[in-house]
């Protein structure tokens, strides 16, 4: 009998550090900066700044499920553009683009390892998500806005120190945003570039 214990005391035993190594947040809360650089040709493609919230629930170690809303700001003009033969005159304009995204996001997840006193890890992620967007502009006493379909393809790195925190380095994103800014009022699809990074709370 006591050798049967012994014998499942040091199975258990061995089995902690391959344990510890299949451990994942089970969800992760993420705050976040963005840079974006906007598709809108008669701002001259405006980079615009902003912020953006995200919550991931990780059903397995590599895959998970992401919700995702960000909302950048910038002004242009005032400025003519020449289209058509027509010389348009767009003033001072307050532009948003606000998105709410949702989709999938495999993670690489690599082994932990000590340096300055803490212990530290790098998660490597991808994701496709979907959802709606819209491009609002201000100007004067009119303001333009409709949500419309939008959707997201990128990828990202975060650093974990320790378990509960990570610092996202970098998250890079197309994101392209249906619209219908543009002179003849048509939808068109604007080619947007986002990055954002910040911090991530794990659970």
């Amino acid at each position: 009998m006591k050798k049967i214990l012994l014998l499942a005391t040091m199975l258990f035993v061995a089995s902690m550090p391959a344990y510890a190594q299949d451990e994942y947040p089970k969800f992760e809360l993420a705050g976040m900066f963005n840079l974006l650089r906007a598709d809108i040709d008669m701002l001259g493609n405006e980079t615009m700044y902003g912020y953006g919230v995200g919550a991931q629930f990780n059903a397995t170690k590599r895959f998970g499920l992401v919700a995702e809303w960000s909302a950048a700001h910038g002004s242009s003009g005032p400025t003519e553009i020449f289209q058509s033969g027509t010389t348009y005159e767009i003033p001072l304009v307050d532009t948003r683009v606000q998105t709410i995204l949702l989709g999938p996001r495999m993670s690489f997840r690599s082994q932990a390892f000590k340096t300055l006193g803490a212990e530290m890890s790098f998660t490597v992620f991808g994701h496709c998500m979907a959802g709606a967007g819209t491009n609002k502009i201000d100007y004067f006493i009119n303001s333009y806005t409709r949500w419309q379909f939008a959707f997201a393809v990128g990828g990202g790195v975060d650093v974990n120190v320790g378990k509960r925190f990570a610092i996202r380095v970098a998250q890079i994103d197309w994101l392209p945003i249906l619209s219908k800014l543009n002179l003849q009022g048509a939808d068109d699809l604007f080619s947007n570039w986002r990055y954002q990074g910040g911090c991530v709370f794990k659970f």
